[in-house]
């Protein structure tokens, strides 16, 4: 066994998207860094459909550390240009709520369309081009990279790190594990709790295919939202009870030159345990046939990996994530799923605290816990974030008018969370302040300190409990549904003519329309609650 005598100032396990941004800004910042990883890049990885949240998220990152290499993620015709033409668009976000051997009517689609901002735009992420660019462009900046290298001991000293491979012993300054569920740290330091502390627990089965038709031609005209951008353009979400199917295409839009799509199958357990007669591939469209538009719509597709199904819940948690001269990241610290894509905004959170909280540690010669503290909260709050809206969105899909009354209320939260970003980009547009970004390090999550957190915090108790009782069979679906629309109803940060939150006819909105859009602001700027008006539409429009 060899060892390095270079003494890091970082080492980091994991080349991933947080791992390979870490390292750039570092490097790009004049720190030593060495980045390990076990696999080979390019490399599939999962966490494809990007939200507005986690779109503005690299454009906020790149603006403040003047790194184009990361704002290009912000931006589809940045990414096409500047990365790779295998990536999609996302214009929209498309649930289909299904009942096993019907065929669904129009008044089970939801579409909701995102504004369209000129300084960002969500895309379909082919992850393992975009995790290989990253990566290049880190070790451009002077990070030293090991791939095929596994992590067999980690010891933490006083003021040093050795962490010894199967390649090499190498000693840094400071070590984050952003390995993922098979932390050797997270294991070694008994970070991962053995028994699951999450209410969520679902299964998986996963390919990425070709041959793929677009969901719109098999709805009829009468039945299609018929808003300003298809189905196809963004993120598809085929939902019944007890599971739903992503469909992320990234050949669905013109200057994209690949064929592929992304498509997964969510199952809650308890109500599709592993059939280990059937392959993976046999499984998953033995459970689709039962849909008749989700089988007619995957039918075709043909494979271009094999496919991949879980036969443990993929859920996972710690107790801890910081400790003395070292941390895990947030896909290391645990994982909930990928309903509603938390997974990309827990990541670009991680980068900005983590890398802000790391250079200033080295400034400042300080590594004291007390500092990262933050970093500890931040990742306990993401996973109880996601596991309280993913658990509550299963419970929901039992019935279409829980589902619909859910989704309204998911809609109406994550756009003023959405609201929350764009706001300090507006601020930051106004002023050239780059430090403005510096109040999202809070003590929690970015977004907990909103005018609105309260009452949504006081939303969601009433509404998880009114789910818990329709799951157990303690009321039924028109109780449960009338309950959330009217919680709905009752938010006075909710703008009703804007989108009529408690009307259960409520299902497609386009904010493209910039008409809506100005409405939205007049009525934060003249008619909001005093609160929201003061601390959430207290800017001025740049374009």
């Amino acid at each position: 066994m060899k060892t390095n005598k270079k003494k890091y100032d970082v080492i980091i396990a994991g080349a991933g998207i947080v791992g390979n941004t870490l390292s750039k800004i570092f490097s790009a910042n004049n720190l030593s860094v060495l980045l390990l990883e076990q696999g080979k890049h390019p490399r599939f990885s999962l966490g494809e459909a990007m939200l507005p949240q986690s779109a503005i998220w690299p454009f906020m990152i790149g603006e403040y550390y003047g790194i184009d290499e990361i704002k290009h993620l912000s931006n589809a015709d940045a990414i096409i240009d500047n990365i790779t033409p295998h990536c999609g668009i996302k214009h929209s976000i498309g649930f289909i709520h299904h009942e096993t051997n019907e065929r669904p009517s129009g008044d089970r689609i939801h579409q909701l369309i995102p504004p369209s901002m000129p300084f960002y735009s969500e895309s379909h992420l082919l992850r393992e081009d975009i995790d290989d660019y990253l990566l290049t462009v880190a070790k451009d900046a002077g990070t030293d990279y090991y791939e095929e290298t596994s992590i067999t001991g980690v010891e933490i000293q006083e003021d040093i790190v050795a962490v010894t491979t199967n390649k090499n012993t190498f000693y840094g300054k400071y070590y984050i594990d952003s390995s993922g569920k098979n932390s050797l740290l997270a294991k070694e330091k008994k970070y991962r709790n053995s028994v699951s502390t999450l209410t969520s627990n679902s299964r998986t089965i996963f390919t990425h295919i070709e041959g793929l038709e677009p969901i719109d031609m098999l709805i009829n005209e009468e039945d299609h939202p018929k808003q300003n951008n298809q189905l196809h353009h963004g993120t598809l979400h085929h939902v019944f009870d007890g599971g739903w199917i992503w469909v992320i295409p990234f050949d669905n839009h013109h200057r994209s030159s690949s064929k592929l799509t992304s498509v997964g199958l969510m199952l809650d357990p308890k109500k599709f345990p592993v059939n280990d007669k059937m392959s993976a591939e046999e499984e998953f469209h033995c459970i689709i046939e039962q849909f008749p538009m989700i089988s007619e719509h995957l039918k075709n597709g043909q494979n271009v990996r094999p496919w991949t199904r879980s036969t443990g819940n993929l859920q996972y948690s710690s107790n801890q994530s910081v400790g003395h001269r070292h941390m895990t990241t947030n896909n290391t610290y645990g994982f909930v799923g990928p309903l509603y894509s938390n997974g990309l905004i827990n990541s670009f959170e991680t980068v900005f605290y983590v890398s802000k909280i790391i250079l200033n540690a080295f400034k400042n010669d300080d590594f004291s816990l007390e500092q990262f503290q933050p970093i500890e909260k931040l990742h306990k709050k993401q996973l109880q974030d996601s596991d309280l809206m993913i658990s509550n969105a299963y419970k929901a899909m039992k019935s279409f008018k829980t589902w619909n009354a859910w989704t309204q209320l998911w809609l109406g939260q994550v756009l003023f969370h959405d609201l929350y970003l764009q706001r300090l980009c507006f601020k930051y547009f106004e002023s050239g302040d780059k430090t403005i970004f510096e109040n999202l390090i809070i003590d929690g999550r970015p977004g907990d300190d909103a005018p609105f957190m309260e009452k949504k915090k006081l939303m969601l108790h009433k509404v998880g409990k009114t789910l818990n009782d329709f799951e157990a069979n303690n009321i039924d679906e028109e109780e449960a549904s009338s309950i959330i629309l009217k919680e709905l109803q009752a938010q006075d940060w909710l703008p009703k003519h804007v989108f009529d939150w408690g009307n259960p006819l409520s299902r497609n909105v386009d904010f493209t329309n910039l008409e809506l859009v100005k409405t939205l602001i007049g009525w934060g700027m003249n008619d909001a609650p005093e609160n929201i008006k003061a601390n959430l539409f207290d800017f001025k429009v740049p374009f």
